[in-house]
């Protein structure tokens, strides 16, 4: 895929970039991606505190310039995630925190359905309701003609984060609400 590197650098660059799932291999990937386009801030928002511990220590001594926000919490937390986007207000929010291990999410599908549905259902509405510029669900090629519960958990968040695009774009507010399938997730 060819990107083009300027107009991401136009929509990260100098902005307050909120990450979910940071502590993730996708979500830490994003980070360090994210990093190179010089965010006014970059929130590392993950509810496993070993992980985020991590990623903060990476980030800490790889990109000291960079101001960085380890945020330890849960996307299933409703209020919890109101107060933290009232408090930093960001920009951009890349949602990546999901259960993404096929075989565990058979096993366990009810917290499928709660981490991976209502998680992003939250994270939308609470992107939607604070007014950010750019919200991107990270899905998986399993969600085209999902044969798995992780699958089928993340076309129905695909399908909330396309209402919330379908919404946007009547209302003409400008946000961007978009979800992009990476392979092999």
């Amino acid at each position: 895929i060819d990107l083009d590197m300027k107009r991401i650098g136009d929509y990260l660059m100098d902005k307050v970039i909120l990450v979910s799932g940071a502590g993730g291999s996708i979500g830490s990937e994003l980070c360090r991606q994210v990093v190179s386009f010089n965010p006014k801030n970059l929130v590392l928002l993950d509810k496993t505190e070993n992980n985020l511990f991590h990623v903060e220590m990476e980030f800490r001594h790889r990109f000291p310039k960079t101001s960085i926000l380890p945020v330890l919490g849960d996307v299933h937390n409703r209020g919890f995630l109101e107060r933290l986007f009232a408090a930093v207000k960001p920009q951009v929010v890349f949602h990546a925190a999901a259960f993404k291990h096929v075989p565990i999410v058979e096993l366990n599908p009810w917290e499928g359905v709660f981490n991976n549905i209502i998680g992003t259902k939250n994270m939308v509405e609470a992107s939607h309701q604070s007014g950010v510029e750019r919200f991107v669900m990270i899905s998986t090629d399993k969600a085209v003609r999902p044969v798995s519960v992780m699958g089928a958990t993340k076309r129905v968040a695909e399908m909330i984060t396309s209402c919330y695009a379908a919404h946007q774009s009547n209302s003409m507010k400008g946000v961007k609400f978009v979800s992009v399938r990476f392979g092999n997730v």
